[in-house]
């Protein structure tokens, strides 16, 4: 029997879902960023004109997206390298991602969105590493690239949501200064970020509060203990971790709000500058709130100007130049 009627019917069921978080490829059209390639000669994203790389020329699924704020904003300016949600299954795109980054914009911040490896057919099924290695490059490539962006290569930050929130979390722990033997000139440049800001954040990997569909499609069915703790967010932070702002909801019902409670204690116990905040109301997945939910949840609704807030006071957005 063949599989192509099978595999079609799949298909026809899977769209909606696409299309509701976003999912997107990276087309042949994109632009290549090559190790090779001169920095002066990356082109200069216009402020409404989004443009996609590859992070690399051996992953043709893995890229990113180049959101510039207006010419208002006093150049350079910080930004923010944006892992959008998904479980590790699938990528919320739009809402935790190119909402994110036009939010940042107005604000004088430069978003970059990257699409990464995926646990499932989307991703062709990657695991750990994977997810990482394609985190840390779109932080370098960031970095690396910034005197052309107008960006400031001592306040590039990442952002996160759910697994994009843990994955922001992996990143912004554990020593990646770079290789300076590297080949790649891209690869000699760190890889660490100088502010984290995780929303409703997948945290640790272990015990019952872990959130087991993230786990599976980043580890696998049956991963080694000493790995679920070793990407275990706060086991892995220490004294020399960036500054970090979170938030969450006690209402959220798909990742235990234990996470944030386990963030919260470490970031505590190891004197790194954080806030996190604890919303009463709200669901998961919330992201930037609509108009509606705004007016049910409006205390919830504060959490970008809080954000804001944490970032100018850790002397982030100095020289902010966009709307107020």
């Amino acid at each position: 029997m063949s599989l192509f009627p099978f595999l079609s019917g799949v298909a026809r069921r899977l769209l909606p879902l696409l299309a509701a978080v976003g999912v997107q490829g990276c087309a042949a059209s994109f632009l290549w960023v090559k190790p090779e390639r001169p920095a002066a000669e990356i082109p200069q994203a216009a402020r409404e004109e989004a443009r996609w790389y590859r992070l690399s020329e051996d992953d043709d699924d893995s890229c990113l997206c180049i959101y510039l704020p207006p010419e208002t904003a006093v150049r350079p300016v910080p930004a923010a390298v944006i892992f959008p949600g998904g479980s590790y299954s699938v990528l919320a795109l739009e809402k935790e991602g190119g909402n994110y980054a036009r939010f940042l914009n107005r604000h004088g911040v430069a978003g970059i969105v990257v699409k990464y490896p995926l646990g499932s057919l989307f991703g062709h099924y990657r695991r750990h590493p994977a997810m990482l290695e394609a985190a840390r490059r779109a932080i370098r490539l960031t970095r690396y690239y910034a005197p052309q962006l107008g960006i400031d290569p001592h306040r590039i930050g990442v952002m996160g949501s759910s697994a994009g929130g843990h994955l922001a979390g992996l990143a912004a722990t554990g020593s990646d200064p770079g290789d300076p033997e590297a080949a790649d000139p891209v690869e000699r440049v760190s890889a660490r970020p100088d502010f984290a800001v995780l929303c409703y954040p997948v945290v640790t990997m272990a015990g019952e509060a872990a959130h087991r569909r993230s786990r599976e499609a980043l580890l696998g069915d049956d991963p080694a203990p000493e790995l679920l703790h070793e990407l275990s967010i706060e086991e892995r932070i220490t004294p020399d971790s960036p500054p970090m702002f979170a938030w969450l909801t006690l209402e959220d019902k798909t990742v235990d709000p234990e996470n944030g409670r386990l963030l919260a204690a470490a970031l505590e116990r190891n004197r790194v500058p954080h806030r996190v905040i604890f919303y009463e109301h709200g669901p998961h997945g919330m992201g930037l709130l609509s108009e509606s939910e705004a007016e049910q949840y409006p205390e919830t609704a504060r959490w970008p100007l809080e954000m804001l807030d944490f970032l100018r006071e850790r002397g982030m957005l100095t020289g902010e130049g966009a709307e107020p």
